[in-house]
């Protein structure tokens, strides 16, 4: 959730809908073209990356595999930490990498400390948040990509950013220049048919960049997304993954009332089609 200052290596797709390297464009075009033909499919995941599988209980491992092939990168969303060990393990013979993302949820709790953030918490002058939607224009766009991916954080595709394609929201802090200076977005990403899948969210994509720490942007913004995917589209339990160690991630969502459970996101990708073998951070 927090960022390193580094060089802006990234731009934004011609069609001005994926971000990031060549190769994370790539990813997201294939993921969302994969989502269009499995949608339906009551097993599957999707936020805007790429499509996963909502749990190894109910689907073959192989189908993991296959699915990070096409892509380029794929998860398991839920995973009981104790099975996580053999699950890694299983992959070694692939040359597939592994990222383990604790989860983190938040309900009532999460709401509750979202509506006293946003009461107690203003934003500096100087900057106004913003909802970006599809009318969003180019510059703006190409801001919020800059200020996510120099935080190590690929922004979802703009069709679920903007709730085009299904619920979705990206909320912006904006300078009176017109740059974007920190960001957080939330996401349906279980079928609607799913038990949970109009219950819980994805949330993330906290991300600030070096000059405005210290202010809570991120703890503000991502309060505010909460609220509104709760108000626009009625989900009540947000989860975000967490890499083990991520300290400043943790502090932030400890704020915001969720708790670290018992299960994890195994996230898989294929090195050879995306480049330092990990999709975001």
């Amino acid at each position: 959730m927090s960022c390193a200052n580094r060089p802006d290596r990234h731009r934004m797709s011609a069609r001005q809908d994926t971000f990031g390297s060549p190769d994370q464009q790539a990813l997201l075009g294939r993921g969302r073209a994969l989502h269009d033909l499995t949608r339906s499919n009551i097993n599957y995941t999707y936020y805007g990356r790429t499509v996963g599988i909502v749990s190894p209980d109910r689907t073959p491992f192989a189908e993991l595999v296959s699915m990070t092939r096409l892509q380029g990168a794929s998860h398991f969303a839920h995973v009981q930490n104790d099975q996580m060990p053999a699950l890694v393990q299983q992959l070694k013979p692939h040359d597939l990498s592994a990222v383990h993302y604790a989860r983190w949820v938040g309900d009532a709790s999460a709401l509750q400390a979202a509506r006293e953030t946003v009461t107690s918490k203003q934003l500096p002058d100087g900057l106004t948040s913003l909802w970006l939607t599809g009318e969003s224009d180019n510059r703006l766009r190409a801001s919020l990509a800059r200020a996510a991916l120099a935080c190590g954080v690929l922004p979802p595709h703009l069709a679920v950013l903007s709730g085009a394609l299904q619920p979705g929201l990206c909320r912006m802090a904006v300078t009176d220049q017109g740059e974007v200076v920190s960001c957080a977005a939330a996401a349906s990403y279980m079928h609607a048919d799913h038990p949970e899948g109009q219950v819980e969210c994805w949330w993330g994509m906290l991300s600030t960049v070096p000059d405005w720490r210290g202010f809570g942007l991120s703890l503000r913004l991502g309060a505010e997304v909460m609220l509104e995917m709760a108000q626009r589209y009625g989900f009540t339990r947000f989860f975000t993954g967490i890499e083990p160690g991520n300290t400043a991630s943790e502090v932030v969502c400890t704020r915001l009332g969720l708790t670290l459970t018992d299960t994890s996101t195994l996230s898989v990708a294929d090195p050879g089609q995306l480049s330092g073998g990990r999709m975001t951070k």
